[in-house]
């Protein structure tokens, strides 16, 4: 399997084993506090409570059983949002739901593709404004301008800090890839390289006149001969200077090329 497809499947195993953790977190706290507005008789948040387990448990299912997970991501987190915007408006938990805005910036820029998630965190953001800064407009629960500065200041810090993190992590994890394919690569050319090498070891008997070379049954054999036969060098026959001398070095025709080719 190529490398890129392991890295995509070991990032989608990472989302899903995070998703597992976050999804048990969030269905125990919901279910915490359905119990305090049960008793503080508030059903609306209740209400919205269950709408948010459901949402859990529909985006798991589309994940972990239909592998739908970036639609799952994007439609799940998006809803959350909404929610969560829709708590902030209505003052939910005597404003307490104010608390849970910076932490939907983790959550975005981990599950969605960095276009959907940039997208996502503008809006979540833009909403946030009106409703801390401007509630006025859509007649919803007045925070204190004070209040609404400092948690817009703290939302765009984490923003820029979830979106700095897993860019590093992409960079990183896209070099690792290509250091990964670059490495196999040299590993798959040393291999094509030793296989067409073999070698000869040990201690070969040879003759101190002829040069023959005795094999393992005894027989001797021309050195060119043997090597040959162990391993896949071939040779192609000349003569070197020295001997070409000794052959023909009285011979008239080859005195005359020699002293012509001198000159």
């Amino acid at each position: 399997m190529p490398e890129e497809n392991k890295s995509i499947l070991s990032d989608r195993q990472r989302k899903r084993t995070f998703l597992m953790l976050a999804s048990s977190l969030a269905f125990a706290t919901l279910l915490i506090f359905s119990v305090f507005d049960y008793q503080k008789g508030e059903i609306n948040e209740i209400y919205l409570n269950f709408f948010m387990c459901l949402v859990i448990i529909v985006g798991n299912t589309c994940v972990l059983k239909f592998n739908l997970d970036r639609v799952a991501y994007c439609v799940g987190i998006n809803l959350v949002n909404l929610t969560l915007i829709y708590d902030v408006s209505i003052g939910a938990g005597d404003g307490g739901g104010l608390f849970w805005l910076p932490v939907m910036p983790l959550f975005i820029f981990f599950f969605l593709e960095k276009p959907d998630a940039i997208i996502s965190a503008v809006l979540f953001f833009c909403c946030s404004i009106v409703l801390l800064i401007y509630p006025s407009l859509f007649n919803t629960y007045p925070y204190e301008l004070n209040t609404g500065i400092r948690y817009l200041i703290s939302l765009f810090f984490v923003n820029i800090i979830a979106y700095g993190l897993e860019s590093s992590r992409y960079r990183y994890s896209k070099l690792l890839v290509q250091s990964n394919n670059e490495l196999k690569a040299h590993k798959e050319k040393l291999e094509a390289a030793l296989s067409d090498v073999e070698t000869l070891s040990g201690l070969l008997p040879i003759c101190a006149k002829c040069k023959k070379v005795r094999d393992d049954g005894g027989y001797w054999n021309q050195i060119e001969t043997y090597i040959e036969q162990h391993s896949k060098a071939e040779f192609s026959h000349g003569i070197c200077p020295e001997c070409t001398d000794s052959l023909y070095g009285d011979q008239n025709w080859y005195i005359k090329m020699k002293t012509k080719r001198s000159k």
